[in-house]
């Protein structure tokens, strides 16, 4: 009886069922790679020293959250705001567009440590009030690394 089976749904696979038509052979597509947050830099000189920028997608993506979720902490202070920001633009209609804030690679790198320190990775929804240190790791690391960056281009 296994083999009458076995014999009957055969040519599903190859046919379409209760059709005399071939199915079309599928083809395996190639998996393409999602790039990583830092494969998208922006390399801006200040004072005469090239430093690669990433714009909130980049930290977004860092710290595994969609981009609005990282504008709703920066704007209720949850993370900090970049000290780097892009020029406003007017755009061909007269529209003032608001420059991009920008940030490092040694900021989105302590921001991770630090998120990954307290654990926020596993988290879903991360309760602000529990973990306001976070909020003030980051803002002390990252006016730290302002201060060695101008400290390394005043040294030089």
């Amino acid at each position: 009886m296994e083999d009458f089976i076995d014999e009957t749904f055969a040519s599903l696979d190859v046919y379409y069922p209760g059709s005399k038509r071939k199915r079309k052979a599928t083809v395996e597509k190639p998996k393409v790679e999602i790039p990583t947050w830092s494969a998208r830099g922006y390399v801006k000189i200040i004072n005469g020293k090239e430093v690669e920028f990433f714009t909130i997608g980049a930290l977004a993506g860092a710290l595994g959250r969609p981009i609005i979720t990282i504008r709703y902490w920066i704007e209720h202070g949850y993370l900090p705001t970049s000290t780097y920001k892009m020029p406003s633009v007017v755009d061909k209609n007269g529209d003032t567009r608001q420059g991009r804030w920008l940030y490092t690679r040694d900021m989105i790198d302590t921001a991770v440590d630090i998120f990954n320190r307290a654990g926020l990775f596993e988290e879903i929804r991360i309760d602000w009030q529990k973990h306001q240190r976070v909020t003030q790791d980051i803002s002390v690391a990252w006016t730290n690394l302002l201060a060695n960056q101008k400290n390394e281009t005043t040294a030089n």
